[in-house]
């Protein structure tokens, strides 16, 4: 996997796609979470529109990463490994982004 470990061992790689699926599996629990945290919240501006969203899709975005993981661990000993852990870690660090803007955006709307 290029972005969090440069690796070309097989077991390596099934570690890190592993630990990637528990974290986006939580993590897409804790978007989802949040989103009906900020419903609960009397309507209010339209940065509350987007805070939601962010929220949302960073949810999408972690069980994207599950469902390609999975597919991943199926081509393990595919020479196409490496583009396909690429892939899960350009949208796993997406959705983490999205979720850490949304954090911010949640604190400025509640302070």
């Amino acid at each position: 996997m290029d972005m969090l470990k440069d690796t070309n061992d097989i077991q390596d790689t099934r570690e890190i796609l592993l630990a990637l699926l528990s974290n986006s599996g939580t993590l897409a629990g804790i978007s989802l979470a949040l989103v009906g945290i900020m419903n609960l919240k009397p309507a209010g501006s339209k940065l509350d529109t987007i805070t939601d969203d962010l929220y949302i899709f960073s949810a999408l975005g972690f069980v994207i990463v599950c469902y390609l993981v999975f597919f991943a661990m199926r081509v393990l000993h595919s020479p196409q490994i490496s583009w396909w852990a690429r892939i899960i870690d350009v949208i796993f660090l997406g959705s983490l982004t999205m979720l850490v803007v949304a954090g911010f955006l949640t604190v400025y709307t509640f302070v």
